[in-house]
């Protein structure tokens, strides 16, 4: 499931976890990564989007031309997931636009241009909630 393991290894893994039917749901790959990448079981959004991106097919599933990509994705989503929790000061699950100009404080970014910073802000709050979700992160 990572890039140093063989084709081979990654089709034993696939059918360790299929239930037959040629394809992991995401109820599948949710117990494929708590027994394989159990420091990953309480991120269950990463786990999701990871999910999502793995699926490039679109048919809800991760086949197994797809299944390498999970554990690299997860990675990825996992680390953006860490940067959101350390944002959401107040833990909602989401950032408000104070939380976002406390991060670009953190980075030791200019965060002096306040409109330059809410131009930011709403292009990355897609659905115009006024707050960004860990989707729109991703």
């Amino acid at each position: 499931m990572t890039k140093t393991q063989s084709e081979t290894d990654i089709k034993k893994l696939f059918k360790q976890f299929d239930n037959g039917n040629g394809v992991l749901s995401l109820a599948e790959i949710d117990k494929a990564i708590i027994r394989l990448y159990p420091q990953f079981a309480n991120n269950k959004p990463a786990i999701m989007r990871a999910y999502k991106a793995a699926d490039t097919s679109g048919n809800g599933f991760v086949e197994l031309a797809e299944f390498g990509k999970i554990v690299d994705l997860l990675h990825y989503y996992n680390e953006i997931s860490q940067v959101f929790q350390q944002l959401d000061k107040n833990k909602d699950k989401r950032i408000s636009f104070n939380e976002f100009k406390k991060g670009y404080d953190l980075l030791n970014q200019d965060s002096d241009d306040e409109e330059a910073l809410r131009e930011e802000f709403n292009s990355i709050d897609t659905n115009h909630g006024g707050y960004i979700l860990f989707d729109e992160v991703c």
